[in-house]
């Protein structure tokens, strides 16, 4: 059962979809990723999510709104064919009624540069709005705006284990009080359980190899689509990373898998691959997934930069002090400071390269204090940018909020996709760490690990114990895990 948990209503990636429209209306690109389960029951599931999608930005988007709900509940409000709805002008706005049994209702006031988060339905104020911890929103080079919204936090009305259609509509409205609906996409389909599709790339053969699963008791055929992770973040953006190759079809027997594999770019080595599977038979038709096969690392050329050090340490409850030293610098540009305090990264800073034209073979020293009073852990890394643009980014530091006083910080626990971060105590230390059952026998083990970070990937569901010995005092610190 766990294992379908993490391959239905939590899988990794989803994708809604992309529609077209009118072309002040047009909104492409609905992207749902980063989802982690919080709590799941036999009659619901909740969960956290990022979402991003692309829309004119002018002011008939003044006001938007989604809505999902259950493929067998979808109300079909706005009378939905090919993704448009078939009615004429403007709309009055669904209320609460016409919403049915919607489990998710996304509000966004998009007067300013930033979109503002709703907590009141303005057509109906019974309507609950769902919480969203962030939004951000980016002009993009046609004039459209992504909007990317962090945290969105839902409950649907079927357990976590159930696979699932889901439907959502996305209206606008160019009136403040959001009370008619000018611009509307509507019968945006997704699936979740009845796929799962696991694979990796290879850097040195530059090939991706994995397979798609069928995790029902009839065949399902479908396509998928290959993109390029061209700028590394991990979030699956079309209308920026790479399309390296086209609709690729494949029937996925019952209960059963079909391997899939194909060729890399020499100009994308490195980089993470996107596996976009549309489902075209079966409950699920239309519906699409998006899955992340993540490259091993070639070394390609000497690096421009060896860092010698990185450390970021809490100074006090409002100050975060970051230094790092490097040993070589060759045409380097300088450091963009990034930080992420759980709602993406983000640059707070630049430094430039203290080195002579960007070039030094001695030993130079940067340091950085940042306002940070955040009580939650924060992370940092550093962006090292060359003279050409091109840029690497440093291993990634932790530290804890002010009142975060014990030794080992793990999150999320539970956990519900067998992924945890393990955050330890900010200082200068080498460590030896042992993951164990309850049982008692090694899971995962690592020897002398000197950063405060650590995450811990593909664990099943039951509890742990996590042993952490300083080498230098033998001291040790213990902390359970509980993974669902």
């Amino acid at each position: 059962m766990k294992t379908v948990l993490r391959i239905s209503l939590m899988a990794a990636f989803v994708l809604f979809g992309a529609t077209k429209s009118k072309a002040q209306c047009t909104v492409s690109d609905i992207v749902i990723q980063n989802v982690i389960g919080i709590a799941s029951t036999p009659t619901s599931c909740t969960f956290k999510f990022d979402v991003t999608f692309n829309i004119q930005d002018n002011n008939g988007n003044k006001m938007i709104f989604i809505h999902a709900w259950l493929q067998q509940d979808y109300p079909d409000y706005f009378q939905c064919v090919n993704g448009q709805t078939t009615l004429n002008g403007s709309i009055a706005a669904p209320e609460a009624a016409d919403l049915g049994n919607s489990f998710l209702n996304i509000g966004l006031d998009n007067n300013g540069t930033t979109p503002l988060i709703l907590t009141t339905y303005p057509p109906d104020p019974t309507v609950p709005l769902a919480a969203i911890d962030s939004t951000r929103k980016t002009i993009l080079p046609d004039g459209s705006a992504n909007i990317t919204l962090y945290g969105v936090l839902g409950t649907s009305p079927v357990s976590c284990t159930t696979p699932v259609v889901i439907v959502a509509d996305l209206w606008s409205s160019q009136s403040s009080s959001g009370q008619r609906a000018h611009c509307v996409n509507c019968g945006i389909r997704t699936s979740g359980g009845y796929l799962s599709t696991a694979g990796f790339v290879n850097c040195v053969s530059l090939t991706y190899n994995g397979s798609i699963t069928n995790n029902t008791t009839n065949p399902i055929n479908g396509y998928y689509r290959v993109y390029a992770d061209v700028n590394r973040d991990g979030y699956f953006t079309p209308s920026t990373d790479t399309l390296i190759q086209t609709n690729t079809n494949f029937t996925a027997p019952a209960m059963g898998s079909v391997s899939i594999s194909g060729p890399v770019p020499s100009a994308n080595i490195n980089q993470n691959v996107f596996i976009v599977v549309t489902q075209t038979s079966g409950e699920a038709t239309g519906a699409s997934r998006v899955n992340l096969f993540r490259s091993t690392l070639c070394i390609l050329n000497p690096l421009p930069v060896t860092f010698s050090s990185f450390t970021a340490t809490r100074s006090s409850r409002s100050n975060v002090l970051l230094k790092w030293e490097t040993s070589t610098e060759i045409n380097n540009n300088g450091f963009s400071i990034e930080r992420n305090n759980g709602a993406g990264w983000v640059t707070i800073h630049f430094i430039p390269s203290q080195a002579a034209a960007g070039t030094s073979n001695s030993i130079l020293r940067y340091n950085f204090m940042d306002d940070n009073s955040n009580t939650g852990v924060s992370q940092y890394r550093i962006k090292q940018i060359d003279l050409d643009g091109t840029f690497k980014l440093s291993e990634i530091r932790a530290v804890r909020g002010d009142d975060q006083k014990d030794k080992i910080i793990v999150y999320p626990n539970p956990a519900l996709n067998g992924r945890v971060n393990i955050v330890l105590e900010d200082k200068r230390s080498t460590r030896n760490i042992i993951l164990t059952d309850m049982n008692g026998r090694i899971v995962k083990q690592w020897n002398n690990i000197t950063s405060n970070t650590l995450t811990v990937e593909n664990l099943v569901a039951g509890l742990y114990m996590l042993r952490v010995t300083e080498k230098e005092t033998g001291q040790v610190a213990v902390q359970k895990i509980v993974v669902n």
